[in-house]
């Protein structure tokens, strides 16, 4: 069980986590085009308003042991599996956007990236 001291750290992190996911996406609207006209565009979008929308739960959970705990909890559990499995499918998408931009090869890249995500996967199921 945590006590006080680590939960109130957690938080710190949590918030500090979306308002750095904050200042990304004001920065991207900012310097980059914007257009979303490509799969890469519309889906950090959609992940910026989930990871907001996963903030909101964590803040709104209720006490445990209340009726609405499993309903939260489910609900706190989906977005954030879908932030990650979200994320992961944004990188590929974005590897193919810089690919059709640039003409420029991504095939290194996107070794890298698969190497990293096995290696999460793997540590995560061991």
């Amino acid at each position: 069980l945590l006590n006080i001291k680590d939960e109130s750290k957690i938080y710190v992190e949590q918030i500090l986590f979306v308002l750095l996911v904050t200042v990304g996406a004001i920065m991207s609207i900012k310097n980059f085009n914007n257009s979303f006209n490509n799969h890469h565009q519309r889906l950090r979008g959609a992940l910026y308003g989930i990871i907001w929308l996963q903030a909101l739960t964590g803040a709104l959970r209720s006490c445990r042991g209340s009726k609405g705990g499993s309903a939260w909890f489910i609900a706190h559990w989906l977005l954030g599996t879908a932030v990650c499995i979200l994320s992961v499918i944004n990188i590929y998408t974005g590897s193919g956007a810089l690919h059709e931009k640039t003409s420029e090869s991504t095939r290194l890249w996107t070794i890298i990236l698969i190497d990293e995500n096995c290696l999460i996967v793997f540590i995560y199921l061991f």
